[in-house]
């Protein structure tokens, strides 16, 4: 019998979410899609012909529902399927589809802060190798070119945290009760508090207390571009590779190479968070509203 994810993580990019899908692996109760991010619910039979720097990520997404169900054939009898791809927040038709193919579905979103999020974007496109500006602020200004040519909406930093506009989509489609929110700064401070949180959410036994020690993809800047690329991109070496060692090992070994490459990263510049805090003001305070949450520390 085709199966179905149950619960999703719909976003937000950058706040979390390869975390969160880590742990909640981690719960033998649960089953999470082999691999994170099959982005069904955003491209659902489109074909994908995105262009710049990383279009394989988006070209590569599930569009074909026989597909997307092929995912979670592995899941145990009585296990609770699940994915996390955060795109779902940032693409408009993703509320109709999931609301179309899975209307009882227990949906998450990790929010953080707008300015902040968007910075980490970047950050973490310059540790893919895929950003090609050093200056965050001609990075923001290149975003309505960018996305004119078809580039993939990572290059839309701005965009991904208007949180208000995104949520309203989801909550005129599926009643409160089946959507969680959870702020990053409380999933940065305790972590084992919102996995249990998040179990009960679900519905497995909060009992479970995931190994929260491995925190991926953190940004920065590549001391050596070179080796970065190296690391980053498929080559004969890296296939090798994959065909002995297992997806997790694998990230974990690159993420530890990658850290010892990066340099720390300078502050947001002051005119870049300036900008984005004022052009995200609006969304923010309807927010507070929509999920009954003080964002006070994001005003200011």
């Amino acid at each position: 019998m085709a199966r179905m994810p149950e619960f999703l993580v719909i976003g937000a990019a950058r706040a979390g979410t390869t975390a969160a899908y880590l742990y909640l692996r981690q719960h033998p109760d649960l089953f999470m899609s082999p691999a994170k991010e099959p982005n069904f619910f955003a491209f659902e039979g489109q074909t994908l012909i995105c262009d710049g720097p990383g279009a394989d990520y988006i070209n590569n997404s599930c569009t074909d529902l026989v597909a997307y169900q092929a995912l979670f054939s592995a899941a145990p009898d009585g296990a609770i399927c699940g994915e996390a791809s955060p795109l779902y927040l940032y693409a408009e038709r993703a509320p109709e589809r999931i609301a179309h193919h899975i209307p009882q579905a227990k949906l998450i979103a990790i929010l953080r802060n707008p300015a902040e999020q968007a910075y980490s974007h970047y950050l973490y496109a310059r540790r893919q190798m895929l950003e090609p500006l050093d200056d965050f602020g001609a990075a923001i200004g290149q975003e309505e070119a960018r996305l004119a040519a078809n580039w993939q909406p990572l290059f839309g930093y701005s965009r991904f945290p208007q949180y208000h506009a995104q949520l309203s989509r989801y909550y005129a489609r599926f009643p409160a009760a089946q959507i969680k929110i959870v702020l990053y700064e409380d999933f940065e401070a305790d972590p084992v508090a919102v996995m249990a949180d998040l179990y009960r959410f679900i519905g497995v036994s909060d009992a479970v207390t995931p190994d929260v020690s491995y925190r991926p993809n953190a940004g920065g800047v590549p001391r050596n571009a070179r080796f970065q690329n190296f690391l980053m991109q498929e080559s004969a070496f890296t296939r090798a590779v994959a065909a002995v060692v297992p997806r997790e090992t694998r990230r974990r070994i690159r993420d530890a190479l990658v850290d010892r490459n990066m340099v720390k990263t300078a502050p947001m510049p002051s005119e870049a968070r300036a900008l984005l805090a004022a052009a995200q003001r609006q969304d923010t305070v309807k927010l507070q509203d929509l999920i009954d949450r003080d964002l006070s520390a994001w005003l200011t």
